[in-house]
C-alpha cells in the first residue's frame, strides 16, 4: 500500500507556505518536484514597481518544521546545524543559494543567503547558521537583501559549468639574507655634512649607509675609506644585526629596513635609479638609446622584456615619452624571518631622465590595462634581475632566494573573465598585453 509520510505532508505545506509569502512580497517561487537533490526550487527577482524580471535567480532550499522549539531559540534568535554534504553542495553553486526556514504552527519563514553567512572561515567550520527573527524575516523588508545576494554573487543570475582547474600561485616576496654583523661608528656631523664630505672627496660616494643620533650604520667596514675621514677616530665597532634590530622595538626596526632600502639602492645603482617621490627604483635608459631591452630567465623560459621604451606622436619621429618599468622594495618581517616584496610600478620621463609631465594620466592609463599575466610577468622580470648568481668577483651584502610556488587545487581559466566582452574590447586588451611585455 502507498502511503504519504507525515514528513512528506509537512514538506508540501511548507512548499506552500514559502510560495504564498513570495507572491505576497511580489516574487514568484517554482518548486523543483520529486527531482530535487538538495534544491528546493528557484525564485526570480522582480522590481516590485515595474514588474520587469530580468533573469536573476535564487535557488532555495527550504526546511519545514510542524510545531514546537527550534534549536537554540530564543525571543530572538535560533540556530540549524548544516549536514557537511549539504553544505558541500550549497556553496559549490553557481547561483546564490538561500536557505529558508518555515515554522507551520505560527506561519513565520526566516531566510539566510549561504554564501555570504559562510563566506567566514570560523562559521563554515561549525556549518551552523544563525537566524535573527527579526532582521532574517521573510517579508516586504527583505527584498533589498534578497537583492543584494543576487548582485554581490560573482555572476548574478547566469547557470554554467563550474569549471575548474589546477593553478600555480608565483609570490613576489623574495627572502633576504644580510649580514650577521653591523657595522657603526660616530660622527660629530650632520648627515648633509657628511655626505657633502664624501661627495668633495670621492664624488659619487656610497649610499648603503644611515645616520642617527650622531652613529653612522652600515653593512660595509667604515674604518676605511670613504667613511674613515668622517667618523671619530677609534670609535668603530661592530653590533649583532637582529639584536640590534629588535633593541628598540619598532624604532630600530624601522633603522634596519632604511639601511636595507639603502644597501639594495647601492648594489643596483649601476643598472637602477631610485625616485624619490614616487620611492621606487627604475630602470636607466642610458645616453643616446631610445630603449633597453633585458635577457632574463622567467617563471618558466628564458624571454626578453623592454624595461625601458620610447613612445612617439603620430606625426613626429622624436619620442613624446619613455616607460621605464620599476618597482617599489618592501622589506617585511613575516614570522621571525625577513623578505622583500617587490610591488611592480612604472616610471614616465621625457627624456629618460627628466618626469614627464602627464606621468599621472599615463600611469593610471596602464593600470587599467594591466591583467593578472602582465603583472606575473613583470614580477617574473625583478625575481630573476634580484635574485643573482653567486659571483667570485662581487661579494652582495643583500642575498635574496625566490619562494617556491604553491599549488592550488582550483583556478579559474582567465578567459572565462573576458568571455562577454564585446569583440572591440577584446582585441583592444590582447594588444595591450603585447604592449606590456
Amino acid at each position: 500500500m502507498k502511503k504519504i509520510s507525515e514528513q512528506q505532508r509537512i514538506g508540501e505545506q511548507g512548499v506552500h507556505l514559502l510560495g504564498a509569502r513570495l507572491l505576497s512580497v511580489g516574487l514568484s517561487f517554482q518548486p523543483n518536484g520529486p527531482l530535487d537533490a538538495g534544491i528546493d526550487g528557484f525564485l526570480e527577482l522582480r522590481d516590485p514597481v515595474t514588474g520587469e524580471v530580468r533573469a536573476q535567480w535564487i535557488t532555495a532550499q527550504l526546511k519545514t518544521q510542524k510545531e514546537g522549539r527550534l534549536t537554540e531559540e530564543t525571543d530572538e534568535s535560533f540556530s540549524y546545524l548544516c549536514r557537511q554534504e549539504d553544505l558541500d553542495y550549497w556553496l559549490g553553486s553557481n547561483v546564490p543559494v538561500v536557505l529558508f526556514f518555515a515554522r507551520l504552527s505560527d506561519e513565520c519563514i526566516y531566510w539566510k543567503a549561504l554564501h555570504s553567512w559562510f563566506s567566514d572561515a570560523d562559521r563554515r567550520r561549525t556549518r551552523k547558521v544563525f537566524f535573527d527573527k527579526t532582521k532574517d524575516a521573510l517579508n516586504e523588508d527583505a527584498l533589498p537583501g534578497l537583492v543584494a545576494a543576487v548582485a554581490s554573487f560573482s555572476a548574478p543570475g547566469r547557470i554554467v559549468p563550474s569549471t575548474r582547474m589546477a593553478e600555480m600561485l608565483n609570490s613576489n616576496l623574495l627572502k633576504v639574507s644580510f649580514p650577521a654583523k653591523t657595522h657603526v661608528a660616530e660622527s660629530t656631523s650632520s648627515y648633509s655634512e657628511v655626505r657633502e664630505a664624501l661627495v668633495e672627496r670621492y664624488g659619487n660616494p656610497p649610499v648603503d649607509w644611515i645616520l642617527r643620533g650622531k652613529r653612522i650604520y652600515s653593512f660595509r667596514d667604515i674604518s676605511i675609506p670613504p667613511f674613515r675621514d668622517v667618523i671619530e677616530e677609534g670609535s668603530e665597532e661592530t653590533v649583532d644585526t637582529l639584536q640590534w634590530s629588535e633593541s628598540d622595538g619598532d624604532v630600530t626596526r624601522r633603522l634596519l629596513v632604511e639601511l636595507l632600502n639603502k644597501t639594495l639602492s647601492e648594489m643596483v645603482r649601476e643598472p637602477l635609479s631610485y625616485w624619490r617621490d614616487g620611492r621606487y627604483l627604475f630602470w636607466k635608459l642610458g645616453r643616446g638609446k631610445l630603449s633597453r631591452s633585458y635577457s632574463y630567465r622567467s617563471f618558466e623560459k628564458n624571454t626578453s622584456r623592454d624595461v625601458v621604451k620610447s613612445y612617439t606622436r603620430k606625426d613626429d619621429d622624436k619620442p613624446s615619452y619613455f616607460r621605464h618599468d620599476a618597482f617599489h622594495a618592501n622589506f617585511v618581517r613575516i614570522a621571525g624571518e625577513w623578505y622583500l616584496a617587490v610591488e611592480p610600478t612604472y616610471h614616465f620621463t621625457s627624456d629618460g631622465y627628466h618626469e614627464f609631465r602627464f606621468a599621472a594620466d599615463r600611469m593610471s592609463g596602464i593600470k587599467r590595462l594591466e591583467t593578472n599575466q602582465s603583472v606575473r610577468g613583470h614580477i617574473g622580470m625583478w625575481t630573476a634581475f634580484l635574485v643573482r648568481q653567486p659571483d667570485l668577483l662581487r661579494k652582495d651584502p643583500l642575498v635574496f632566494t625566490t619562494m617556491p610556488a604553491l599549488g592550488l587545487p582550483f583556478g579559474v581559466p582567465d578567459d572565462l573573465w573576458r568571455e562577454n566582452e564585446a569583440d572591440e574590447e577584446k582585441t583592444r586588451m590582447e594588444k595591450a598585453q603585447l604592449e606590456l611585455l
